[in-house]
């Protein structure tokens, strides 16, 4: 398969989510540079130069507000202040419901600033979605009133529901031609469907916070003691460190459901595995993660983006390679009931391969040694629990397939 990086449609410059979060690392990473600097070197070193980094972006939006203001100011000397900047995002969104696209672009990125800073709490999850989800609206509201505007045959099968015929939308949306204005509001729409069900997750199933102070001592505390990695000396108190790790978890499996944050996940993904190198989760999650990835790519392409069939083989091979990484680190002759997860979704996802191989564009041999791996990974879970047959079953009816149409060119 293709080891090349995914690469976005240009002429879908809205929805590029993959473009999103590479610009909110660089303002994390602008943010964790400024906050390194001493107290005389943010004296003098004068305004940020990144309106991104303080928020001073959003400062026109609202000239005349002093909360505004004040707010700004406070992120200007404490960029990390994540409470500060979720209410500037809210005051903002407050002030008028008519914000340009670009305004409402701008709030996303804000409201995503804390989570790529590693503050990560249901309340800051629910304003990130809050205003992707504003962002998203407005986007598929524009694109339908331009289309109405020029009255386009391609008007058909497009939902017209939840537009204000009275509002003005003339600004520019940087998208000239029909097919990719038709394809920005079915993803539009497709993601504003599933921000339900992401606040519902974000309400019922997280009940921890994490900090970026805690994600820092966790990686200064070298290698626990605990029976979660092993037996080695430690400086912070393992009971902690498990919490921490526990919490980060809990907010990967947050993260993972939004494309615009999939980057913070990998990122906190990564860090973990940093602490130990013989942690599975860690490389687990990244796994789910890129699947995630794959997922949004399959909708674009549904939705009519051609170019992200060509990105589907490199992000599904990010994930084989997250799988194969753990792999690595679990017995298949003695494996333990705590290796389920890396045995069981390794073979879930070269089934997955194995049913969309014309897509990933394997060669039979490749497909063939995947199933493989995988049918062997599946192998050794059902000694540990048997529910895994039905699995077991469809691999081994894939094996069989392939190996039977081999066996037809052959003859």
């Amino acid at each position: 398969m293709a080891s090349k990086e995914p690469k976005e449609n240009p002429n879908t410059p809205n929805i590029n989510f993959i473009g999103f979060q590479k610009q909110l690392r660089e303002i994390a990473k602008d943010i964790k540079q400024s906050n390194k600097k001493t107290g005389l070197n943010k004296i003098f070193g004068g305004k940020q130069e990144n309106p991104l980094v303080d928020g001073s972006i959003l400062l026109s939006e609202a000239p005349d507000n002093k909360e505004v203001s004040k707010l700004i100011k406070n992120l200007d000397s404490n960029p990390t202040n994540s409470l500060a900047r979720l209410r500037l995002v809210n005051v903002v969104l407050g002030v008028r419901k008519d914000h340009h696209l670009q305004t409402h672009l701008d709030m996303m990125l804000q409201a995503s600033i804390p989570i790529y800073l590693g503050d990560i709490s249901p309340t800051f999850l629910q304003a990130v979605v809050h205003a992707y989800r504003s962002y998203l609206e407005r986007l598929a509201n524009i694109h339908k009133h331009k289309m109405m505007a020029i009255r386009s045959e391609e008007l058909k099968n497009v939902n017209m529901s939840g537009i204000d015929v009275d509002d003005e939308f003339t600004e520019d949306s940087h998208v000239n031609d029909i097919a990719s204005v038709k394809t920005e509001i079915q993803i539009a729409e497709a993601l504003i469907e599933n921000c339900e069900s992401v606040i519902q997750n974000i309400k019922t199933k997280m009940t921890l916070s994490l900090s970026h102070e805690e994600i820092e001592e966790l990686i200064a505390g070298e290698k626990a003691s605990s029976s979660f990695f092993g037996g080695v000396e430690e400086k912070v108190d393992p009971n902690k460190q498990n919490m921490i790790i526990s919490k980060a978890v809990q907010a990967i499996e947050m993260l993972k459901q939004i494309p615009l944050l999939q980057g913070a996940g990998l990122d906190l993904a990564q860090q973990l595995g940093r602490i130990d190198n013989k942690l599975t989760y860690p490389l687990v999650m990244e796994g789910r993660i890129h699947m995630q990835a794959l997922n949004y790519q399959l909708l674009r392409v549904e939705s009519g983006d051609r170019s992200a069939q060509e990105n589907m083989a490199p992000v599904y091979n990010l994930a084989v390679v997250a799988y194969r990484k753990a792999l690595k680190l679990t017995s298949k002759k003695t494996p333990k009931k705590a290796d389920l997860p890396v045995l069981t979704e390794f073979g879930n996802i070269t089934y997955y391969g194995f049913i969309h191989r014309d897509r990933m564009r394997f060669t039979e041999e490749g497909i063939k040694t995947l199933v493989k791996l995988g049918k062997d990974s599946v192998d050794a879970a059902v000694n540990i629990d048997d529910s895994f047959v039905p699995l077991q079953k469809r691999l081994e009816t894939s094996m069989n397939e392939l190996t039977g149409h081999e066996a037809e060119v052959q003859s």
